[in-house]
C-alpha cells in the first residue's frame, strides 16, 4: 500500500510540475491570439448573419436564419446582469475568480490528487475560464493531455481578456438544460424575466443547473434542484456576497416557475442556411485548411457574412409547398413518402431555392435529401453519361439508329437489360430511345462511348463525387442509372447546367461570398464556367429532353403548355425512387420521391416528381418572370428529314412501309447531316390474300411493300415491336408448317429459332396464308 501511494505522490509531483512548466511557459512566450484560436471570443455578439439580395441587387438579411453556437442563446451584456447572478455562479463554480490567473492551483492539484488515487476521473477544479474554454472548442475528452492543454490555453485567456469579459462570455453560452443556453434565455424560460428582474433565490436556482443540466433541470426535477440551489446560497453567505437576512429569506423562499415554452424553442433554420453552413465549412476545410471543429466553431462563433444567391420569394413558396403535406400522395400504407427539390438558375449555379424533406422542419442539419441523401438515379442520368458525351464526339448523331432487342440472355433465360415497360421496340434512334427512356440503347451507345469515358466525363467535367470508382464502372451504373451507393439530387442538377447552359457546366453554388467578422472576405465561391460541351451538342440535347417532356416519359407536365420545357425522367429498381431533372429556357429544377429507407412507390401511379415539378415551377416562373418562352437553337444546328427506322435520308423503299409516314425531322451539326439514301428497306411482294408472297401467288394480285432489313434470332420468345415488319430474305419454301403467327421467314433456319413477335395475334410478315406448298398441291389433288 506504501508502494502505491509512493509512487502515487511521484506522478502527482510530476504532472505538477508538468503543468506548472506549461504554464510557465504560457506566460512567457510572445502571446499568440488565443481569442482568435477560439473563434473571436470576444464580448461582441458573434452570430453569423445569412444575407440575400433583393430585386434592386441590395444585400438584405436573412433575419429568421441566423447561426449560432448555441441555437438556442439570447445575448446579455454582464452590465445587464444582477450581481446576485454573476456571484451565484461564482460563488460555486469559482470562489477564487477574481484571484487566479486562469488555473486555481488549489483545486486543480486536488482534482489531480483524486484522478491519480482512482477517485474521480474527470479531473474537475475547472475555472470558470476553462469552462469557457471547453465550453467554445467542445473538447471534452478525460485525458491528461486535453486537460494540460486547457490549462495553458486558460492562462493565455487570461492575458488577452478582462474577467468583465470572460465571466460575460461564460454566462452567455453555458448550458442550462432544456435547450437554453446563457442566462438570458434561462430568465425568459423558467420564469418570463428578463436577467435583470431576477431574485436572489431564482438566480440561485439558473446557477444550479450548470453543474448538471440533466440532473438539476428545474422543471424535471424540482427537489434535485432545489438543494443546489440551498448550496450555492449557502456559498454566497460564506462568501460575503448576500448577508444573513437575505440567505434566510432566499432559503425559506418556494421558488414558482412561470415557463415560456417558446423561449426553450430554439431557432430551426431554414434548408437553404443549413445547406449554406454546411458547404462554408466543407469550403473552410478544403481551401483553408482548417479541421472540420475549426471550421465548424469559426462559422457558428464567428461572426461571419454569408452572402446567398437564393431568390427570397421563391425560397419561400418551395417551403409552403412542401410544408404542406396534402400536395404529396398517402400510399396504400397509410405513409408518406419523402421528396426533395432544387431550383438552380443555370447560367450562373446559383441555387435560387432548396427543399430537403416534406413537412415541418424540427432541427438544424439534419439530412437534406437533395443534398445529403444518396440514391440510384435511374435514368435520369443518361443524358450526362451516356447520350451527351457520346454526342459530343460524335459516336451518335440525333438519327442513329440502334436495334432496341435484348443484348444478352441470362443463365435463367430472362433476357438483359429489360426495359420498362417489359418489351422491345426493334430498330429505334438516339431521339425515340431518351424519348422512351429505352435501356438497351442506352446500354449500346455505352459500349461505343466507352465506360472509363462515361465515368470521366461525369467526375472530371461534371463534378460527381458520389461515384464509387470500379463498383459504378459498369452497364448497370452508367446506362442503367443503379448506382453503388447512389448520387445526390444535388449532383445531377449540376450537371444538367450543362446542357441547359449552352454546353457550360456550373457547379450549383449555395454562397457567393463569406466576410469575416473584421470585414475581410473569407472565401469567395465564384461560377465555374466550365465548357464541357459543345454549343451545338448542348442545343440538340436540350431538343431531345424537349421532345421526351412533349411525347415521352415527360407527357404528363402542364407547364409544356404554356412553355418550353426539357427533361428527363427517372426510376430505380423496383419503382424505389422517381426523379424528374427539367428545365425551362431560364430555370433548372430537379425533384427526387421516395422513402427515407428505399421501398416501392409503385402502388401510387405515375412519376410523382413530375407533379411537384409541374406545381411547383408553375408559381417559380410565375415570381422568376418569363422573359423566354422558347429554347434558343445554336448556330451550328440544321435540321433535315430522314427515315426513322435507318436513320438515312429517305429513299423511295421508305413510302411503300406498311405502317405509313416513316419519316421524322432530326436536328443535326452541320458537317453531321445523312447523306446516303435508306437501304434498311427492302421492298417484296405482298399478296392480296393477305401475307408475303409465295411462289403460287398470282403476281396480278400482288403488290410492292417494304420491310426492314435485319438480323436477329433469340432462344426464347420475346416481344419486339417491328417484328411483323422485319425481312428476312427472300421467299424459300422447304415444305415446312409455319404456324400463323411466325414470319414468313422462319423456316430459312435450320434450328428452331425465334425472331420476336408484335402485339399483333398474325404478323404483317407472314406468309400468304392461301398461296402455301400444301395449298397448291392439295388443290392440284382435287383437280
Amino acid at each position: 500500500m506504501r508502494v502505491i501511494l509512493w509512487f502515487s505522490f511521484i506522478f502527482l509531483l510530476l504532472s505538477t510540475l508538468f503543468v506548472a512548466v506549461g504554464t510557465v511557459w504560457a506566460v512567457s512566450v510572445p502571446a499568440h491570439d488565443i481569442k482568435q484560436e477560439l473563434f473571436s471570443i470576444g464580448v461582441a455578439d458573434r452570430t453569423t448573419r445569412l444575407y440575400y439580395y433583393d430585386d434592386d441587387l441590395e444585400a438584405q438579411e436573412l433575419a429568421s436564419d441566423r447561426i449560432s453556437g448555441f441555437e438556442n442563446a439570447l445575448y446579455c451584456k454582464l452590465e445587464e446582469m444582477p450581481k446576485d447572478l454573476q456571484n451565484a455562479f461564482i460563488a460555486i463554480e469559482d470562489k477564487r475568480f477574481y484571484e487566479h490567473g486562469g488555473i486555481d492551483w488549489m483545486r486543480t492539484l486536488s482534482a489531480m490528487r483524486n484522478y491519480v488515487m482512482g477517485g474521480d476521473r474527470s479531473f474537475g477544479g475547472s475555472t470558470i475560464t476553462q469552462q469557457l474554454i471547453k465550453n467554445l472548442t467542445g473538447e471534452n475528452e478525460k485525458s491528461v493531455a486535453r486537460k494540460v492543454g486547457e490549462l495553458m490555453r486558460a492562462a493565455q485567456l487570461e492575458r488577452q481578456l478582462s474577467k468583465h469579459d470572460i465571466l460575460e462570455q461564460y454566462l452567455n453560452i453555458v448550458n442550462l438544460a432544456q435547450g437554453c443556453y446563457g442566462v438570458k434565455t434561462a430568465a425568459n424560460a423558467y420564469f418570463s424575466k428578463e436577467p435583470a428582474d431576477l431574485t436572489l433565490e431564482e438566480c440561485a436556482t439558473i446557477a444550479a443547473i450548470t453543474n448538471n443540466p440533466t440532473k438539476y433541470d428545474p422543471i424535471r426535477h424540482p427537489e434535485t434542484n432545489k438543494k443546489r440551489r440551498d448550496t450555492i446560497l449557502s456559498e454566497m453567505l460564506a462568501q460575503d456576497m448576500i448577508t444573513p437576512r437575505e440567505y434566510r429569506v432566499a432559503v425559506a423562499r418556494e421558488v414558482k416557475l412561470n415557463v415560456n415554452e417558446g423561449a426553450m424553442n430554439g431557432r430551426v433554420n431554414s434548408w437553404y442556411a443549413d445547406m449554406a453552413v454546411n458547404d462554408v465549412i466543407k469550403a473552410l476545410v478544403k481551401q483553408k485548411g482548417y479541421t472540420e471543429a475549426e471550421a465548424s466553431r469559426l462559422v457558428y462563433c464567428g461572426g461571419l457574412k454569408i452572402y446567398l444567391p437564393m431568390h427570397r420569394e421563391m425560397q419561400q413558396a418551395v417551403e409552403a409547398y412542401y410544408l404542406d403535406r396534402t400536395h404529396f400522395p398517402v400510399h396504400e400504407n397509410g405513409e408518406q413518402a419523402q421528396s426533395a427539390l432544387m431550383i438552380v438558375d443555370p447560367q450562373n449555379g446559383d441555387i435560387l431555392a432548396v427543399a430537403g424533406a416534406i413537412g415541418e422542419k424540427t432541427s438544424n442539419r439534419i439530412q437534406n435529401y437533395a443534398t445529403d441523401a444518396r440514391r440510384p438515379s435511374g435514368s435520369v442520368i443518361k443524358p450526362l453519361s451516356v447520350y451527351a458525351p457520346a454526342l459530343e464526339r460524335d459516336l451518335i448523331t440525333y438519327a442513329t439508329v440502334f436495334d432496341d432487342i435484348p443484348l444478352s440472355f441470362l443463365d435463367n433465360g430472362a433476357p438483359w437489360p429489360r426495359n420498362s415497360p417489359n418489351m422491345y421496340r426493334g430498330l429505334t434512334n438516339v431521339n425515340a430511345a431518351l424519348t422512351e427512356s429505352v435501356n438497351t440503347v442506352a446500354v449500346s451507345i455505352l459500349k461505343r462511348l466507352g465506360n472509363h469515358a462515361s465515368y470521366r466525363f461525369l467526375t472530371n467535367e461534371l463534378g460527381f463525387t458520389s461515384l464509387s470508382g470500379e463498383a459504378d464502372m459498369g452497364a448497370a451504373a452508367l446506362a442503367l442509372g443503379q448506382q453503388y451507393k447512389g448520387v445526390s439530387l444535388r449532383e445531377l442538377v449540376s450537371g444538367y447546367t450543362a446542357l441547359c447552359n449552352n454546353g457550360v457546366f456550373e457547379n450549383a453554388r449555395s454562397y457567393i461570398k463569406v466576410v469575416d467578422s473584421k470585414g475581410e472576405v473569407l472565401l469567395e465561391n465564384k461560377q465555374t464556367d466550365r465548357r464541357v460541351l459543345g454549343e451545338d451538342t448542348a442545343s440538340i440535347m436540350t431538343l431531345m429532353l424537349r421532345h421526351a417532356v412533349r411525347d415521352g416519359t415527360g407527357k404528363a407536365l402542364s407547364l409544356k403548355n404554356s412553355l418550353d420545357v426539357a427533361g428527363k425522367t427517372g426510376t430505380s429498381s423496383h419503382n424505389c425512387d422517381k426523379w424528374f431533372i427539367g428545365y425551362t429556357p431560364e430555370l433548372l429544377c430537379g425533384v427526387w420521391y421516395g422513402y427515407e429507407y428505399p421501398k416501392s412507390v409503385a402502388d401510387v401511379p405515375g412519376n410523382h416528381a413530375l407533379n411537384i415539378f409541374d406545381a411547383v415551377m408553375k408559381e417559380a416562373t410565375e415570381i422568376f418572370g418569363v422573359h423566354k418562352r422558347q429554347f434558343e437553337t445554336a448556330e451550328n444546328v440544321v435540321a433535315a428529314r430522314y427515315c426513322k427506322d435507318s436513320g438515312l435520308l429517305l429513299s423511295e423503299c421508305c413510302q411503300l412501309d406498311p405502317r405509313g409516314d416513316r419519316s421524322e425531322v432530326g436536328y443535326f451539326k452541320k458537317g453531321t447531316v445523312p447523306h446516303e439514301a435508306c437501304h434498311t428497306h427492302v421492298t417484296i411482294d405482298y399478296c392480296g390474300a393477305g401475307g408475303i408472297a409465295t411462289p403460287h401467288c398470282a403476281p396480278e394480285g400482288c403488290k410492292k411493300v417494304a420491310l426492314l432489313r435485319v438480323t436477329r434470332s433469340f432462344p426464347r420468345q420475346i416481344k419486339v415491336l417491328d417484328a411483323p415488319y422485319s425481312y428476312g430474305g427472300p421467299y424459300l419454301e422447304k415444305g415446312q408448317y409455319l404456324s400463323y403467327n411466325e414470319p414468313y421467314y422462319s423456316n430459312n433456319t435450320e434450328t428452331k429459332r425465334y425472331f420476336g413477335i408484335g402485339l399483333d395475334v398474325v404478323p404483317f410478315n407472314h406468309a400468304c396464308p392461301v398461296h402455301t406448298l400444301d395449298e397448291f398441291w392439295h388443290r392440284r389433288a382435287g383437280a
